[in-house]
């Protein structure tokens, strides 16, 4: 999810992987600078992709509070828009999956992904935009209360979810 603060332009991405009891596996943050939230939101699931497939994950459910990037996932990406490379990265890398289900969730439902993206801010953006990935293998202390909200069912967080 991307999402700008509101003290500076600048846009940060967290997403969460979880497994298909819906426990940590691995989660992400990045601090992309100053953009426009549609092509950081495409960034944040082509790294979310690239993560759940370096976790080794078959079966894969992945969330997008925009519903123009699940859709450019699920539908034909026309070669002319400019999502086209970032789209087609993200569809190679859902090949090697045996089972992805791509599906929008408001914005609202993504607290924990909202949580590591404003942590994100925190950090610097990098040198010659180089995107620091930070990966993180237990929920990060500004995002363990949504994470156990979440797991007690008071909010229903944006993730990558491997399934059984």
């Amino acid at each position: 999810m991307a999402t700008r603060s509101n003290q500076c332009d600048f846009i940060g991405a967290g997403g969460i992987i979880r497994d298909h009891n819906g426990d940590w596996l691995s989660g992400l943050s990045m601090n992309l600078g100053v953009g426009q939230v549609i092509n950081d939101e495409a960034k944040r699931m082509l790294s979310g992709l690239k993560l759940a497939s370096n976790l080794n994950t078959r079966k894969l459910e992945g969330e997008s509070n925009l519903a123009i990037v699940a859709k450019l996932l699920i539908e034909v990406c026309p070669i002319s828009h400019p999502l086209d490379n970032i789209i087609n990265s993200c569809r190679h890398l859902i090949n090697g999956f045996d089972e992805v289900q791509i599906r929008h969730i408001f914005r609202e439902c993504n607290c924990i992904a909202d949580a590591l993206a404003k942590g994100s801010l925190s950090r610097d953006y990098g040198i010659v935009s180089v995107v620091e990935t930070v990966s993180f293998d237990a929920p990060p202390p500004h995002a363990a209360s949504a994470f156990t909200d979440d797991l007690c069912d008071l909010a229903r967080a944006g993730s990558v979810r491997t399934r059984p």
